[in-house]
């Protein structure tokens, strides 16, 4: 297996400890400061103590992973736009300002086409002559019919707002995810307000990318296989159809559509296998790899999981030129500690920790296989390689797929047998066809097969899919939870790698304390709770009871209610009622009236605790209060926003606590 350098793993993980302290706990940059000027005369002293000293003491050590601590701590911090003076936000003074932007990606258009840009300067509209340079990215939304691309520069009012966090229980945070893409603002745009300058040529990189795009297009694939063929060879997933995606995610062949290790790795050996002759010229064969690899990563965006396995098989392919055995944990180790250096933020990116914990797995486990059995039938091995492969790669990603996804694929296995051999056909064929293309030949034998492999691989995922008995749905696993199951697989290890007493303790402690962490999770989800629910033009009141889930509505459930399946998988829901909206409860102890836009509201007998303002009533709120007496006043997201303004500089003057789902998220008592 080859030497293991665990300094590097020490040093990652102190230097993560420092990104993860600062997230979660909110460490000032000032305190850090202090800190780490307290810190780094401590360390000098040591290290140089350390050059004198027979027997080192552990004090350098120490004074050491702090400093990497620290290091990590003001890494994550400095990557926040208040702590960036030149970020945009910080100059722009008012709405009436301008922003030059330049389109980097597109994402994938809702209602709206949808680009990330970075922005280049910021000009004040007090003084048009003060132009300033500046930094960061921004989310731009701009109407479906609009005809801008990639790699345009616009000028636009600087009309920038925050991003909507998640306003209901365990809905998708698409603030959160943008925040760790490092976009922390957006900008919603008309036609009529974009500026669009006479851009120079595009780089070559973009110009690259539009013409294999093109060259793919123009090869006449049917929509679902263009689809897939533009992510597996350019990591171009914006087309995919949901059903499709979610046939690809329930059948686990997910990872095949996200260009990562996987592809990288065939790209090493089909560079390899074409280099053959240049043998002997060793620095020469490992410069065109090299190259070779990291082209790839530029064609394919240069997204986190690219970026990860360019790196790490870029160290491959220098061990192997110098002829070294390669321990993959090394590459591993190094890989990481290099990219968390270069953007903490990957560590929070579900794509980056997928991918390491895959490949960290199968670094793990995989030789623990190989002296197992390992076939010497050429054909038994390769498959027998497929198959042990797939189980170590599962077993790394399967906490935290648990965790994300909330479902186990049980056909994996099936799945990986018969994609893995055909995968590198796909992507030999898939360059091939895209270079030809390029130069304007088309071979119609070689896009006949290629589009018959995709379309027959796009059948047999469906077919994995549908059998919906090997599918387990509706996990649920707390943080905790997924760390401790980390700490079983990682306990499993040690007891494969020695099969001693001390590894046999450690393995059952560790599934004990996971099975608490589940009875723990269990218990948390058994509470009594109300929650007045934000959903536009509907009113929604829902009663947790345990396992029990009453929702009170004036629509029925329809499909733009997913973040309800996400509830019900996050609180262990295993009943879900619906009812019709009624205007009097008493949930929990406290009363609630609902005022509809029947407007009705003068019942002196029912005194409400919490009056819920639904569906834009036209009432005299004053009036209200004062027969009323109510604690607390809610408007959700099925009332007018003029009306709610108005209601709420009302219990402003009437001092009335005021409640508004749609700033504030969802209420929960």
């Amino acid at each position: 297996m080859g030497f293991i350098n665990t300094k590097i793993l020490k040093f990652s993980i102190a230097f993560l400890c420092g990104i993860l302290a600062v997230h979660f706990f909110e460490i000032p940059l000032v305190l850090i400061f202090i800190s780490s000027g307290i810190i780094f005369p401590i360390f000098i002293f040591f290290f140089f103590r350390a050059h004198i000293q027979l027997y080192q003491q552990a004090y350098f050590g120490i004074s050491c992973y702090l400093i990497l601590f620290l290091l990590g701590s003001i890494s994550y911090e400095l990557k926040s736009p208040e702590n960036r003076s030149q970020y945009f936000s910080n100059l722009v003074q008012s709405n009436e300002d301008f922003l030059q932007l330049k389109l980097t990606e597109v994402l994938k258009p809702n209602f709206q086409k949808r680009f990330i840009a970075e922005v280049h300067r910021v000009t004040l509209s007090q003084d048009s002559t003060k132009s300033m340079p500046t930094s960061g990215k921004i989310l731009v939304g701009i109407p479906l019919k609009s005809n801008l691309e990639v790699g345009q520069k616009i000028t636009v009012p600087a009309q920038i707002t925050n991003i909507s966090p998640a306003l209901n229980p365990h809905q998708f945070n698409y603030a959160e995810y943008m925040k760790f893409q490092g976009v922390f603002y957006q900008i919603q745009l008309s036609e009529h307000q974009i500026l669009i300058h006479q851009n120079p040529a595009p780089p070559l990189r973009t110009k690259l990318r539009v013409s294999l795009l093109q060259a793919l297009q123009d090869t006449g694939f049917k929509k679902d296989e263009l689809a897939v063929i533009k992510a597996l060879i350019l990591g171009e997933r914006n087309d995919i159809s949901d059903e499709l995606y979610q046939s690809y995610a329930a059948a686990g062949a997910i990872h095949i559509l996200a260009v990562s290790g996987l592809h990288v790795g065939i790209i090493l050996l089909l560079i390899n296998f074409l280099l053959k002759p240049l043998q002997q010229s060793k620095w020469l064969k490992l410069t065109i790899t090299v190259i070779g690899i990291w082209s790839f990563a530029v064609l394919t965006g240069f997204s986190a999981s690219v970026v990860r396995a360019s790196l790490m098989f870029s160290f491959v392919a220098f061990g192997l030129q110098i002829n070294r055995k390669i321990n993959l944990l090394n590459t591993v180790f190094s890989a990481f500690f290099i990219l968390i250096i270069i953007n903490p933020l990957y560590i929070f990116q579900v794509g980056f920790q997928l991918s390491f914990a895959a490949v960290f797995s199968i670094a793990l486990f995989l030789p623990r296989f190989h002296k197992l059995w390992y076939p010497k039938q050429r054909i038994v091995r390769f498959f027998y390689q497929i198959i042990t492969v797939s189980l170590c790669a599962q077993i790394g990603v399967l906490p935290l797929s648990l965790f994300y996804f909330h479902q186990f694929p049980g056909l994996f296995l099936l799945t990986n047998i018969v994609i893995l051999p055909v995968l590198g056909v796909l992507l030999v064929s898939g360059i091939s066809i895209l270079i030809l293309g390029i130069l304007g030949i088309r071979p119609e034998i070689l896009i006949d097969f290629y589009s018959f492999l995709v379309e027959k691989l796009n059948e047999f995922i469906k077919w994995v899919a549908s059998q919906e008995n090997f599918i387990i749905n509706d996990i649920h696993l707390s943080a905790f939870s997924v760390l401790f199951l980390f700490g079983v697989i990682i306990s499993l290890f040690f007891l494969l790698r020695q099969k001693q007493k001390k590894h046999v303790f450690l393995v059952l402690t560790a599934i004990i304390v996971f099975q608490i962490s589940l009875l723990t999770d269990q218990y948390q989800h058994t509470s009594h709770e109300i929650f007045i629910l934000n959903k536009s033009r509907n009113s929604i009141i829902a009663e947790k009871k345990g396992k029990r889930l009453n929702l009170y509505s004036n629509h029925l459930k329809d499909s733009s209610w997913s973040y309800i399946d996400d509830f019900k998988i996050a609180e262990k829901i295993s009943n879900i009622r619906f009812k019709e909206l009624d205007n009097f409860y008493e949930l929990k102890h406290k009363r609630i009236l609902v005022i509809d836009s029947a407007g009705l509201f003068n019942f002196p007998e029912f005194k409400p605790d919490i009056v819920l303002l639904s569906n834009s009533p036209k009432i005299n709120l004053e009036r209200a209060i004062k027969i009323l007496k109510p604690g607390i006043i809610i408007a959700d997201a099925s009332n007018y926003h003029n009306f709610i303004k108005l209601w709420k500089q009302t219990c402003i003057h009437k001092k009335v606590p005021f409640y508004q789902t749609g700033k504030k998220g969802a209420f929960n008592y």
